[in-house]
C-alpha cells in the first residue's frame, strides 16, 4: 500500500478557501431565498446575513493564509529551479569529461586496430609490433589512472581489462618471436 501524501500548506490553504466560500454562497443564497414577509423570517434572514459577514471575514483571512502560501511555493519552486540550474550545469561538466576519457579510449581502439591489421599484413613481422603495443599499454593504463581519479569506475575499469589484453597479447608475441628465433 502507498502511504497517502501529506497535504502541503498550499492545497490546505486553498481547500480551506474553498470550503467558506461555498459556505458563504450558501448563506447568501438563504439570505436572498427568503420572504421577508414574516417577522420570523425577517430575523432568519438577518441572522443568514450576520453569519455571511462572519464567512466573509473568514473567507478574508483564507486569502491571505493562500496569499502567504503561493508565496512559499513559488519560493521553493524558484531554490529548486536554481538548484536543478546548478546540477545540469554539473552534469554537462561531467558529460564533458566522459566525452574527453572516452575520446581517449578510442584512440586506444584506433591504435590497437592499427597493431591487429599490421598482424594481419604481416604474421611474420612481430618483432616491431611490442613496443607499440607497450605504448598502448602505457596509455590504457594513464586512462585508467585519470577515470579513477575522476571517479569513472566503468571507464577506469575498461582501460585496465585493455590494458591487461594488450600485456598478454604483448608476451604472446615475445613467445612467438622467441619461438621462431
Amino acid at each position: 500500500m502507498t502511504k497517502p501524501e501529506k497535504i502541503n500548506a498550499l492545497s490546505e490553504a486553498a481547500l480551506a478557501l474553498d470550503r467558506e466560500l461555498r459556505r458563504f454562497e450558501d448563506l447568501a443564497g438563504q439570505a436572498s431565498r427568503m420572504k421577508l414577509s414574516t417577522e420570523k423570517n425577517v430575523e432568519r434572514a438577518t441572522e443568514a446575513l450576520t453569519r455571511a459577514a462572519e464567512c466573509q471575514d473568514r473567507i478574508f483571512a483564507h486569502v491571505r493564509t493562500l496569499v502567504a502560501a503561493v508565496g512559499e511555493a513559488r519560493e521553493k519552486q524558484e531554490a529548486d529551479a536554481a538548484a536543478l540550474v546548478s546540477r545540469a550545469e554539473q552534469i554537462a561538466a561531467r558529460r564533458k569529461e566522459f566525452a574527453e576519457v572516452l575520446q581517449r579510449m578510442a584512440g586506444l581502439g584506433r591504435m590497437a586496430k592499427e597493431v591487429h591489421d599490421a598482424l594481419q599484413a604481416d604474421p611474420a613481422g612481430v618483432e616491431g609490433l611490442g613496443e607499440r603495443m607497450r605504448e598502448i599499454a602505457d596509455e590504457a593504463g594513464e586512462i585508467g589512472r585519470v577515470a579513477q581519479e575522476r571517479e569513472m569506475e566503468d571507464v577506469a575499469r575498461q582501460a585496465e581489462v585493455l590494458r591487461q589484453q594488450i600485456l598478454a597479447a604483448r608476451n604472446k608475441i615475445a613467445l612467438l618471436a622467441k619461438g621462431r628465433g
